[in-house]
């Protein structure tokens, strides 16, 4: 390597600050490019006559912000791109474009939107509610917190009460109040990496000291704990976003027994578990013995994106503070719709999943009937796929930002891995979601998909 990397012994600025500084700087302006290995340490130390501490310590800085990751018996390589911060969103303006076969999008076709469903939900709750259900606040008492405590719940195994339950606006918000109930600046949160990424940023506005646990390394996570006392983990247990993956049932009995032996509170985001077709798909609140699990649902997904409608059921003694700061959010979600919302869960939620269900499971089997057939599914880092999210291996010297270009030229919308980190990982993968769009749109994509994966390893073996 032969860019020139500097440092001021004379300067008052500590050394390894400087280090960590000038390479940070030559990545953002490309004199550094992606997967490019830096100078050995031993070469650092030699180049700039410092001591082992000082390179270590600005390499682990560039480590943890996600501009390097150290190879075992490699080096360091950079694995910031430029792409990391623009992407993520950019699908969106292309969803509804003309040619475009749409492999990102997580929401579902509108032939399964439920709405005939709910416009007789909506005229149910007007007929029986009106008009105190254009008000602000509850002046009665609220039918969907009963039903979803007295019948939903007490299906999954939990028992709670309506006191203990606050209805949010969408997942977002719940993660929100929930981070804000009980953490303060500087608290260690674990999660996933790679993870919803606008968890991330709610951690990273609270100025939380953020952990990412590569996605492969989650059976390790206590050797984690031991090192860095958590005060909480944020995980998504049912076809986690993005990669796809589940847990099983004993590893969320295990999450919970170690909570309680470590101390930690689970900030848990179930955003699609309804559609599991195994009846023992249960959340970690379920196994939550020890009160110390934050269950966050939402139903967004599962029905339409515009209701924004969910709940957060806190351990009891934080349940107050949730409601609190829902309160400061917004006041409260929508009447109308929550009140909508209990008469569709009532009448209408248990045909709708049902459809569901069997729209996604012809979906997953003509997935992995393609994949097979097209031989890459060797290729597949998602096993045993639950959900909606698939997710693709790359070679480790092939950018999924490139990937994702390439596709898109091809007119198949992908999303690459570098939406969802915030710190390099040990896993380089694109995610496909095989939702919305049409059976031979699918057979089309995964065609093309083939051909690019075949061409990134055969670059890698040359």
């Amino acid at each position: 390597m032969s860019v020139s990397i500097q440092i001021d012994k004379g300067s008052k600025k500590p050394l390894y600050l400087q280090l960590y500084e000038d390479i940070k700087q030559k990545i953002l302006s490309g004199e550094i490019n992606y997967m490019q290995r830096l100078p050995s340490v031993r070469n650092l130390c030699k180049m700039l006559n410092v001591n082992l501490s000082t390179v270590t310590k600005a390499l682990s800085k560039l480590e943890n912000e996600g501009y390097i990751k150290a190879t075992p018996g490699s080096g360091y390589y950079v694995v910031y791109s430029e792409y990391q911060d623009k992407i993520i969103f950019e699908e969106e303006s292309l969803i509804d474009a003309e040619g475009y076969i749409n492999l990102a999008s997580s929401k579902l076709p509108y032939s399964l939107y439920p709405i005939e469903w709910f416009k007789d939900s909506l005229n149910c709750a007007i007929e029986k509610y009106s008009p105190q259900i254009f008000d602000y606040i509850e002046h009665f008492k609220n039918p969907l917190k009963e039903y979803l405590v007295e019948t939903y719940l007490k299906k999954l195994g939990i028992v709670t009460s309506p006191q203990e339950l606050t209805v949010v606006s969408g997942a977002q918000q719940g993660i929100e109040i929930t981070t804000k109930s009980f953490l303060k600046p500087g608290d260690t949160i674990f999660l996933e990496n790679p993870s919803y990424l606008g968890a991330y940023h709610i951690f990273s506005n609270m100025h939380l000291n953020i952990v990412g646990i590569d996605i492969d390394q989650m059976q390790n996570i206590e050797d984690y704990i031991k090192k860095f006392s958590p005060k909480a983990i944020y995980i998504i247990p049912f076809s986690q976003n993005p990669t796809g993956v589940s847990y099983s049932k004993e590893y969320k009995e295990y999450l919970c027994e170690i909570s309680q032996k470590y101390d930690f509170y689970i900030i848990e985001d179930d955003f699609l578990s309804d559609i599991g077709v195994d009846e023992e798909i249960l959340p970690i609140k379920a196994y939550d013995k020890y009160d110390r699990v934050f269950y966050i649902k939402s139903f967004s997904t599962v029905t339409m994106p515009a209701l924004r409608i969910g709940f957060v059921l806190a351990p009891r003694h934080f349940s107050e503070e949730v409601a609190y700061y829902k309160s400061m959010a917004d006041i409260s979600t929508s009447l109308l719709i929550q009140v909508s919302f209990y008469y569709f869960l009532k009448n209408f939620f248990n045909k709708h999943i049902e459809n569901l269900k069997t729209y996604i499971n012809q979906r997953q089997k003509l997935f992995l009937r393609l994949a097979k057939d097209l031989q890459i599914d060797n290729r597949l880092f998602t096993q045993n796929v639950q959900g909606i999210f698939v997710s693709f291996y790359l070679p480790p010297t092939v950018s999924s930002a490139t990937i994702y270009n390439k596709l898109k030229t091809q007119r198949v919308l992908v999303q690459p891995h570098t939406c969802f980190y915030h710190k390099p990982a040990s896993t380089n993968f694109f995610r496909i979601s095989f939702l919305d769009c049409t059976e031979d749109e699918l057979q089309i994509a995964m065609q093309k998909i083939q051909n690019v994966l075949n061409s990134a390893y055969q670059k890698e073996e040359v």
